[in-house]
């Protein structure tokens, strides 16, 4: 027969986790570089056990936010102290396989569907062993318990923010997850929202999870959801215990709760100093960094199979069902099997090809993306070409179309750096939620987002060029046209990595004001406002290591070199009908294109792995941008 047992019952004393904390300590300076130290964290202890709702409480600046991220392994440098599951010393790389960080900035796709990022999700997190019928059956039971089944195909840029909470949880649920992290969960939510959130995450933790998560200062029906409660101000603990016995634990102090108060109000009262300073320092001491157990109540916990309390044992019953699609359960009791699992579910191959799809999928819907970009180029093309219509063959012309090149050049180049500037780092903070909860591999998604957008690059270089190509009546020749194309697509890939490494350096309005600067210097050294051979000597060696030097040269070469014959001329005199005139005073006679090809697909290699390595920097230290 059948046991009647909740579902997921037999697996909870292996899966039940206790995350604890000794002597946590942690300082920044007020300053990058200089200044005196501010200590966030003050050797603070804790624990926090499975099947309890555990919320860190306290005002503004208390320490939450950093304790959460010390704990997640979010930060990893700059702290004092020890983490411990189950009483062991944590592991970082098994810890981060058994955990889950929900942000308190809920990033994710907004131009997927609910439906299409569950079920891309599900497939970076699960393992080639699961079907898509298994995949499809948990998805669709992961968004009904969230509520987000009549939501299915809304796309994530269109759901309320209660929504957009639930499907952050959803999408880390997929992989079934015994830790859950949650900075500030109900933070931009109405009363009846955040009710739903915390609902859910005490749903969450009557599964058996170890459940934690921050909060600002909770309503009274949200305060009395919690089952541990752990108050901070100033990076010190006050009170860790019950949620029930705050009030009592208050008392022992002669500070009296008003009857119809919310206690997080009061104490939140309290810690502002609004019934004396005395009191704070008196808490600290009480509270003994943590370690303090006094006020602790295992009565309301799922995991205490000792107590007798019928109610408790129904309320216990009030979680989610265990998902069918999670992952074939671990013994977690010793370190040496979290260690022997693979980090991430799938390889790099399988993870490249799910990021493909999903950035065709964006790139389909991203109207700035591809449509724009590709609508300005031809748009710009043919006014360019209309501007200098059918001056390619004729000589009397040929300073100006020396300016023209210059100019695609200049077109091309600012357009790719600007795009990459713009756009980057709006995926950066979804690219760091992604990454940190093991979704992918760094370069996995790094390959997907370069392959993703070069034929759009692609198109769009190619349909510029073209077009004033032939609209300015270059000489006819395809192997031409390809040396012209070519050049002018090496050009905006090297500005397109340069805008891509300003991106992960720079906000978005520091990089639109800094960023120029990077390829003025190329700019200013390109062999167009002054030739290499009238330039001072102690700088010309700028000339060398200038990328629009070597590209200006490819594209004039391109359309004047190999030979070209005598060109036409429609005035009385022309100087230039020798296209070696031409090249010889612009100090480009005994310039190579090869030369330049090879020097730029040397510095596109350079400046990759460099993107590459700033990028994984950034995400190991998880940096802010400045």
């Amino acid at each position: 027969m059948r046991s009647e047992r909740p579902i997921g019952a037999a697996t909870r004393s292996a899966n039940q986790f206790t995350v604890s904390f000794n002597d946590i300590s942690y300082s920044v300076r007020r300053r990058p570089f200089y200044g005196e130290w501010k200590k966030l964290l003050s050797d603070i202890c804790g624990d926090f056990h499975s099947g309890e709702l555990t919320a860190i409480m306290g005002p503004s600046g208390a320490g939450k936010s950093t304790l959460m991220d010390i704990l997640t392994g979010f930060t990893t440098s700059g702290w004092r102290g020890e983490v411990l599951v189950n009483g062991r010393k944590r592991n970082l790389a098994s810890f981060r396989r058994l955990s889950a960080y929900i942000m308190q900035d809920d990033h994710m796709q907004p131009l997927l569907t609910v439906a299409e990022s569950m079920w891309l999700a599900a497939d970076l997190k699960l393992e080639f062993n699961k079907s898509a019928t298994e995949k499809w059956l948990g998805i669709d039971t992961i968004l009904k318990e969230m509520g987000l089944d009549n939501c299915a195909n809304t796309r994530a840029n269109d759901l309320s923010g209660g929504q957009k909470k639930r499907l952050a949880i959803a999408l880390e649920l997929i992989s079934n997850p015994p830790i859950m992290f949650f900075d500030e969960p109900t933070s931009g939510l109405d009363s009846v929202a955040a009710r739903q959130c915390l609902g859910l995450l005490k749903s969450l933790a009557r599964e058996g999870r170890t459940i934690v998560c921050s909060i600002h200062q909770p309503s009274a029906s949200l305060f009395d959801m919690i089952d541990h409660l752990y108050v901070m101000d100033k990076g010190h603990c006050i009170y860790t215990g019950s949620a029930r016995n705050l009030v009592s634990f208050l008392m022992s102090f002669n500070l009296q709760c008003p009857a119809y108060y919310d206690p997080a109000d009061f104490l939140l009262e309290v810690v502002n100093g609004d019934y004396g300073h005395e009191h704070l320092d008196q808490l600290i001491n009480s509270s003994d960094r943590g370690k303090c157990k006094r006020w602790h109540d295992d009565g309301g916990s799922c995991s205490d199979s000792s107590s007798n309390d019928q109610s408790s044992k129904m309320r216990c019953v009030e979680y989610l069902p265990k998902l069918p699609l999670s992952a074939t359960p671990i013994i977690y009791e010793s370190q040496t099997s979290w260690a022997s699992s693979a980090y991430y579910a799938t390889g790099f191959f399988w993870q490249l090809r799910v990021l493909l799809r999903r950035n065709a999928i964006k790139l389909s819907r991203d109207k700035i993306l591809s449509f724009t970009r590709l609508t300005m180029h031809l748009l710009i093309g043919l006014l360019v070409g209309s501007m200098y219509y059918q001056i390619g063959q004729d000589a009397a012309f040929a300073l100006e179309n020396f300016s023209l090149l210059f100019f695609t050049l200049m077109f091309v180049m600012y357009t790719a750096f600007s795009a990459t500037l713009i756009t980057f780092p709006d995926e950066l903070p979804i690219l760091t939620r992604e990454h940190f909860n093991r979704w992918y591999k760094l370069r996995s998604v790094y390959i997907a987002n370069k392959l993703a957008d070069l034929p759009v690059q692609i198109a769009a270089t190619a349909c510029f060029t073209f077009v004033v190509y032939q609209m300015s009546g270059q000489i006819s020749e395809l192997r031409r046209l390809a040396l012209f194309a070519l050049m002018c697509l090496m050009v905006s890939l090297i500005a397109q990595i340069i805008g891509l490494i300003i991106g992960i350096s720079l906000s978005v309005q520091n990089g639109v004001v800094f960023g120029p600067f990077a390829i003025t210097p190329s700019l200013i050294f390109s062999g167009f406002f002054v030739y290499l051979r009238d330039a001072p000597s102690y700088i010309q060696w700028i000339f060398h290591v200038s990328f629009l030097k070597y590209g200006f040269e490819g594209v004039v070469l391109a359309i004047y070199g190999y030979g070209r014959p005598k060109m036409g001329c429609s005035a009385d005199y022309c100087h230039f009908r020798l296209p070696e005139v031409l090249l010889d005073m612009v100090n480009m006679k005994y310039s190579s294109y090869w030369t330049s090809t090879i020097f730029m697909i040397g510095l596109y290699i350079v400046l990759d792995v460099t993107a590459y390595l700033l990028l994984r920097v950034r995400l190991k230290n998880r940096t802010y941008i400045i």
